[in-house]
């Protein structure tokens, strides 16, 4: 194991660091850190939670020139969240630095505001592809003096359909200038490789071992819940389950505290934990989860590192995490000291079906599905719980003044059976949580009801559907489920919003850039597209009808419907004459 101490740093990181309650290097760290400091290319693969940010963010602020006016340094993250979260992680590790400026650009946030920040000067810039894209063709951002560009979660960027974008930030560093590029990774896609072939000088190659991918002390089970039902879902499986302490993990900060919200709104006492939130009030989540106040703790995976506590009974994954190791992170906080644990993944809908086979051939572990209960089921199992709780408390809670209460009732005529149901009346609510599936409503796209917006890009312009996903992801901070069908013509496209995210879209995205262009943004006025299906048949029944309008019922050409078939007519008539 190597300690920060050993490592080739200065003594304000190691201070940094130590205040921070770091002690030791994570296997990335130990191993990245003296090759950038270095000056050489990296190739790092190593899971999320391993500790990326300090393996390229240490050795990035220790060869800042402190008080230059343009950035020595660029790293690309693929979200918002991630930008705002790296930056504020080397924040802390240039805490003792002086002169070390960060500035976070990234869409949906003011482009004003940064342009005022660059201006100012800074040594690093973070930030997600699109906006960095958008300062670079305004001109406000200059790379000139960058002798470092950093790639962190390469592949995630791949999927989310940033490549142009990453190949032309890559090819737009100076010619001449003796740059590092380093790129982190937690697989190496075949796109990866190419672009470390084309930009990279001789990387070094850094690859982590991922950790166990079993846990045995766990049940592992999965629930599928309809559309839209999946926090009425959790809702019945927490009363089933009645948790002793339990964890729920959620893929971003937002869904964080909508569900804590919603499950708070209900009456189950619910405590959210995640990067925002500051290091006083976490702290004093962790003690009321640990002492038990609050049984039910959400979080995020970044959030939840570090959290050690051994009597967690159940762990839920609100989210199919996006990367598989946080899968045995999450599964691993459960089952501890040699108990009994149980791990419950809720998914809805095919995309997550196919997510959790996934995590079934990721892990090699069995994870058996379960059906949710009934309506009638739940409306027994409460009824049945109720009654329990009332035979023990006829055993137990019986006092005096109770006694003194229920004679004064019967005293003023009321009949013992009135008064035994007036009380079951008033604490007993045997509530419905609906989670039954709905009946499917055919739709032309997608599995909501969408506006078709027009861009005024498309082909022509060199846009592809995956440009159009990343720049909405981007500026709107929509789930990309709000995204359906995109139609590119020659020079606009097509793309189906979910209704109720339109006028987000219509606000964010007009004036902003997708590939260079500057975009304008209106709602469709054309007919409402057909489902392709649905096209597709009517397309066929149309050729059909006019395949049979020039062709008789026995096959033959109809008079007139083509050159062949007049000259077939007139022989006809030229042989008739003959026979009179």
């Amino acid at each position: 194991m190597t300690t920060f101490n050993e490592l080739p740093v200065s003594s304000e990181i190691k201070k940094a660091v130590e205040e921070m309650g770091y002690e030791n290097a994570t296997d990335i760290q130990a191993q990245s850190i003296p090759c950038i400091l270095e000056g050489k290319d990296v190739l790092g693969r190593s899971n999320t939670g391993t500790g990326k940010t300090a393996a390229f963010g240490i050795p990035t602020i220790e060869k800042i020139i402190p008080g230059n006016k343009f950035p020595n340094a660029l790293i690309i993250c693929p979200t918002r969240e991630l930008v705002t979260q790296v930056a504020t992680e080397l924040r802390k590790f240039a805490k003792y630095k002086e002169g070390v400026k960060i500035v976070p650009i990234y869409g949906g946030q003011p482009i004003d505001r940064q342009i005022q920040l660059l201006k100012r000067g800074c040594g690093i810039v973070v930030g997600t592809p699109g906006r960095i894209m958008d300062h670079l063709n305004r001109r406000t951002l200059k790379l000139q003096d960058v002798n470092m560009i950093i790639l962190d979660e390469a592949d995630e960027m791949l999927n989310m359909g940033f490549k142009e974008d990453i190949e032309e930030i890559l090819s737009m560093m100076p010619e001449n200038s003796e740059h590092q590029t380093i790129l982190f990774s937690a697989t190496w896609p075949e796109e990866i490789l190419k672009i470390t072939k084309q930009f990279q000088k001789n990387p070094v190659r850094i690859e982590i071992a991922s950790s166990q991918r079993t846990i045995d002390t766990v049940e592992q089970i999965y629930y599928e819940a309809p559309r839209g039902k999946k926090v009425n879902a959790l809702r019945v499986l927490l009363n089933h389950y009645d948790p002793d302490l339990c964890m729920i993990f959620c893929n971003t900060k937002k869904m964080v505290d909508e569900l804590s919200d919603e499950l708070n709104k209900h009456g189950i006492k619910a405590l959210s934990l995640h990067g925002d939130m500051k290091q006083e009030y976490r702290s004093r989540v962790m003690d009321q989860f640990r002492n038990g106040v609050s049984p039910i703790l959400i979080a995020t995976d970044v959030a939840a590192r570090g959290i050690d506590v051994d009597d967690i009974d159940l762990v839920v994954n609100f989210d199919i995490p996006q990367d598989m190791e946080y899968y045995i992170h999450r599964v691993g906080r459960t089952g501890r000291a040699g108990k009994k644990g149980l791990a419950i993944t809720l998914i809805s809908g095919r995309k997550q079906r196919n997510g959790i086979k996934d995590v079934i051939r990721y892990t090699k572990t069995n994870i058996v599905r379960h059906a949710l209960p009934t309506s009638e089921q739940l409306m027994k199992a409460n009824r049945d719980s109720f009654i329990a709780k009332v035979k023990d408390a006829c055993n137990e809670d019986i006092t005096e003044e109770s006694l003194e209460i229920a004679n004064a009732l019967m005293a003023d005529g009321i009949a013992l059976e009135n008064i035994i149901s007036a009380l079951i009346s008033m604490n007993y609510k045997n509530e419905i949580i609906d989670i039954e599936e709905e009946e499917k409503v055919k739709q032309y796209a997608s599995d909501f009801d969408a506006v078709t917006l027009k861009f005024s890009i498309g082909r022509a312009q060199g846009v592809h559907p995956g440009n159009i996903v990343a720049a909405i992801l981007e500026e709107c901070d929509l789930n990309a489920k709000a995204i359906g069908r995109i139609d590119l013509h020659a020079n606009f496209s097509l793309v189906d919003i979910a209704a109720d995210k339109v006028d987000i879209v219509l606000n964010n995205m007009q004036h902003s850039t997708i590939r260079k262009h500057e975009v304008v943004v209106e709602i469709d006025q054309a007919p409402k597209r057909k489902n392709g299906k649905r096209k597709e048949r009517e397309e066929r029944q149309v050729k059909e009808k006019r395949r049979g309008s020039r062709t008789s019922k026995d096959g033959t050409p109809r008079r007139g419907a083509n050159r062949n078939g007049a000259n077939h007519d007139k022989s006809i008539r030229k042989s008739k004459k003959k026979k009179k």
